[in-house]
This record gives C-alpha cells, sequence and structure tokens, in this order.
C-alpha cells in the first residue's frame, strides 16, 4: 500500500506546480469529477454489503456531522483567511503570510483536538442529545461512532493546508487530496469488510487522512519552503470580525442540514439512509449542471459589474434565468419520472429492502425537483457578489435557509420524512421575487416583470408535478 501510495504520488508530481488559472480550472475539474465518482462508489458499496438500517443510518448521521463542522471552517478558511494570506502575501512579506495560516493551524489544530476530546468524554451521551436514536442503537454503534470522530481534527487541518496551497495556485491540490482520501476509503472497505464491518471505511478514510496531511505538509515545504515553526498571531485579530460575520449565514445553513438528519434519525430504521442516497442522486446533476455554470457567470458578471454594462448584465440574467431553469424544469421531471427505474437500477442488487428503495424512490422523486429554484437562487449570489453586496447575500442566506428551518421544525415531525423534500423547496421559490427587485436598485435595466413571469410559470409546473406525484406517484 505504501509502495503504491509513493507511485501515485510520483506519477502526480508534475501537476504540483503553480499553475494557469484556464489549466487549474480543468485539471481540478478532472479531480472533482474522479472524486465524486470514487466516494458515489464508497456510498453504494456500503448499500451493497449493509443495506439500510440502523447501522447505516448511524453512520451517515455520524459522517454528516463531522463534514458539517469542517464545511463551517472551510467557509471561514475560503471567505476570510485565504483573503487575507493573499493580501499579506502580496503587500507585506511571504513570511507574514506563512505566519499568519500557521497560526490557524495551531488553532484549528486545538479546536479539533477539543471536539475529539469532548466527544470521547462521554460519547454516548452527546450522541443521545444530538439524534433521537435509541440509547441501544447508539451503544450498539460505539465503535463506528468513535472511530468517525477523529476525522473531525484531521480533516480541519488538511482543508486548511489544501486551500493555502490552492492560494499559490496549486489549484489540483484540493480535489486530489479528496480523490486520494475516497479511494482509501474504498479499498480498506473492500479489503476489511467481513472483518471489521462497516467501521472498515472509516478506518480507510483515516489512513486516508494522514497520509495527505503528511503529504501536503511535505509538499508545502518542498515547493513553497513552508516553516510551520514560523507564528505570528499579530494578524489574527484583523480578520476574526469579518470572519465571525461572514459565517453568520453559515451558521443558519449549517443547522439547515442537521435538523433533518435529528428528524430522520425519529423516523422508521432506514430512513436516513434512504435520504442521504437520494440526496447523493440529486447532487449529481447539481454539481455538473448548476455548480460549474454558476462558477463560470460568475467571473462572466464579474467582468460586466466592473465594465458598469447594465444593459449586458440584463441580457445574461434573462437568458440563464428564461433557458436554464427550464432546462432543468426538464431534466427534474425525466429524473423524477425514471426515480423508479434509477434506484432499482443502482440499489436493487444490494441489500436494500423493499420499503427503502421505495422510500429512496418518493423521495428522489421531490427532491430532484429543487434543481430550477437552487440554479436561480445561486445565480441571484453571484449577481450580488458581483456588485460587492456581501451584506445583501448573508440577509438572503439567513431568510432562506431561517424559513426552511422554522418549516422543518414546525412540520417535519408531525408529516413524516416525505414532508422533506416540500419543505425544503418552499423557501427557493420565495426569495428570488424578494432579491430581484434588490437588484434592480444596482442593475437599473433589470425586468423584473418578465424575469417574474418565467419563475412564476417554473414554479405552477413544480407545484403541480410535485402535488399530482404526491398524489399517484408515490409508493
Amino acid at each position: 500500500m505504501l509502495n503504491f501510495a509513493v507511485l501515485f504520488r510520483k506519477s502526480l508530481m508534475a501537476l504540483f506546480k503553480a499553475e494557469s488559472y484556464r489549466k487549474g480550472i480543468f485539471t481540478s475539474s478532472v479531480f472533482n469529477v474522479a472524486s465524486r465518482s470514487i466516494a458515489f462508489v464508497q456510498q453504494w458499496l456500503i448499500m451493497y454489503y449493509f443495506g439500510s438500517n440502523a447501522v447505516t443510518d448511524i453512520y451517515f448521521f455520524v459522517y454528516n456531522i463531522t463534514l458539517y463542522v469542517c464545511f463551517f471552517f472551510l467557509n471561514m478558511t475560503t471567505s476570510a483567511l485565504v483573503p487575507e494570506c493573499i493580501k499579506l502575501r502580496n503587500n507585506v512579506s511571504n513570511g507574514s503570510s506563512m505566519a499568519f495560516m500557521n497560526a490557524f493551524f495551531y488553532m484549528y489544530g486545538a479546536v479539533g483536538l477539543g471536539i475529539v476530546g469532548l466527544m470521547a468524554i462521554d460519547t454516548s451521551w452527546i450522541m443521545g442529545e444530538i439524534s433521537s436514536f435509541s440509547q441501544d442503537v447508539i451503544e450498539e454503534n460505539m465503535t463506528l461512532i468513535r472511530w468517525c470522530i477523529p476525522l473531525i481534527f484531521l480533516n480541519l487541518l488538511i482543508q486548511l493546508l489544501t486551500e493555502t496551497m490552492a492560494s499559490y495556485k496549486y489549484f489540483t491540490i484540493p480535489n486530489m487530496v479528496t480523490a486520494i482520501n475516497a479511494l482509501l476509503g474504498v479499498i480498506f472497505f473492500i479489503l476489511f469488510h467481513d472483518e471489521l464491518g462497516l467501521p472498515a471505511i472509516v478506518m480507510g478514510l483515516i489512513l486516508g487522512c494522514v497520509f495527505n496531511l503528511v503529504d501536503v505538509m511535505y509538499l508545502m515545504k518542498k515547493h513553497l519552503g513552508w516553516d510551520f515553526l514560523n507564528v505570528s498571531f499579530a494578524n489574527v485579530k484583523s480578520v476574526l470580525g469579518p470572519g465571525l460575520y461572514s459565517q453568520l449565514g453559515y451558521v443558519v445553513y449549517t443547522i439547515a442540514l442537521f435538523l433533518p438528519q435529528y428528524f430522520f434519525s425519529q423516523f422508521s430504521e432506514g430512513s436516513l439512509t434512504a435520504m442521504n442516497y437520494a440526496d447523493k442522486l440529486v447532487s449529481i446533476p447539481g454539481v455538473f449542471l448548476i455548480l460549474q455554470l454558476t462558477n463560470v457567470m460568475a467571473i462572466k458578471y464579474n467582468n460586466l459589474v466592473s465594465l458598469n454594462d447594465a444593459k449586458g448584465i440584463y441580457d445574461i440574467t434573462r437568458k440563464l434565468i428564461f433557458y436554464v431553469p427550464t432546462a432543468l424544469l426538464v431534466v427534474s421531471m425525466l429524473i423524477g419520472l425514471s426515480s423508479g427505474w434509477i434506484v432499482n437500477f443502482l440499489f436493487g442488487m444490494g441489500k436494500f429492502t423493499a420499503d427503502a428503495l421505495a422510500l429512496t424512490e418518493d423521495l428522489l422523486l421531490l427532491m430532484v425537483m429543487i434543481l430550477p429554484f437552487s440554479f436561480v437562487y445561486e445565480i441571484l449570489i453571484r449577481m450580488l457578489n458581483a456588485y460587492k453586496k456581501q451584506n445583501i447575500v448573508l440577509i438572503m442566506h439567513i431568510a432562506n435557509y431561517g424559513v426552511m428551518l422554522i418549516l422543518f421544525f414546525c412540520f417535519m415531525p408531525k408529516y413524516g420524512a416525505l414532508s422533506f423534500p416540500v419543505l425544503r423547496i418552499i423557501p427557493f421559490i420565495i426569495v428570488p421575487f424578494v432579491v430581484l427587485p434588490v437588484i434592480k436598485k444596482y442593475c437599473h435595466e433589470i425586468k423584473i416583470a418578465k424575469l417574474s413571469i418565467v419563475l412564476l410559470g417554473i414554479t405552477v409546473v413544480t407545484v403541480v408535478f410535485m402535488a399530482l406525484s404526491m398524489k399517484y406517484g408515490i409508493n
């Protein structure tokens, strides 16, 4: 395994160079596709060998919690730390930038160790407080839960280092690290699932994290001349205020991700697993159709705003909102109508029960309908960011996910698992109608009425489709 890892790293050394933006986008996209594909294989193997039950519910719950914690700190890193790192490098010195990031390396490490230590003190009690699993289920899966906890500490450090390298134009590193980690998880799981059970995949992920942490530290020392003992807290205070401000919206977003997990742990055994598989399937077109396009459009909007080209901004927005959500609506409906075939093709050969297959199919049928509205939401964010209206973006996030939280809290316990997709889509439908008049203050060429008519038409079709699906198409 070690020789393979060494050979694999040497074969990729040509990629470990500062890249142009064009090459960086291409290579990072390739590794992004690879890492997500491997991650999907990982999820599929869990389904194939273990099906959908209390054990898989526990795994997805705990693993998702580790992801939410790490994503919270990743947002802090990308929105506050990396810009300050680049600013210090360009305006002061590379050493000052290095000392600044090292300060957060040790701070993140301390926070990660603190979380691990806190969870280790009374894991059973904490799991009982943050989930609705019975105490018997928690005790039966204590080994799996405890193996997941170190992932928080390791991923906090790895994410900080890989984003630091990306700021030096090593764009490939973050996605390459994710691909290696997922690959080792799959290999370890295939080799040892009979002997170790589901903890085998977590052990593989930990092995991948340790390898990646050591490897990235070595690459930083070799290619960047990084000195991990060069530490200064002088500039830490300057980013805490803006950083914490940017995190306010992300706090609400993180809670909105967590609350459905909590409620699904109340539902019948295997429900949480079914929801996660449906969500993974929805994320595939979400990533490849929405994220890539909105990222490119962010650059376009920045250029048009810098030129003060209001007409150009409206023209591109009109085309995007007229054509892309319509196309995504068609794609969503096709996926929804094919949900039975898709779920049975992917998961029918494993240990999924008939009830788990039916629930996954129903959730996919409804959850996929969020795609058109998710695209519009992301485009509006890119527009506001181009106008440097991050304060409005923050309010938009808090309002969207705040309403979502209220809906989840009020209705999910009463109406069950299938209420989740309906409740999640409602804020995404409402927000564009509220935000467009705000954007018009900065882009006077925006024709609110024309855009609203298109959005209203898509909304009506979506509501009718979901209503008919719930009446006639739900198992």
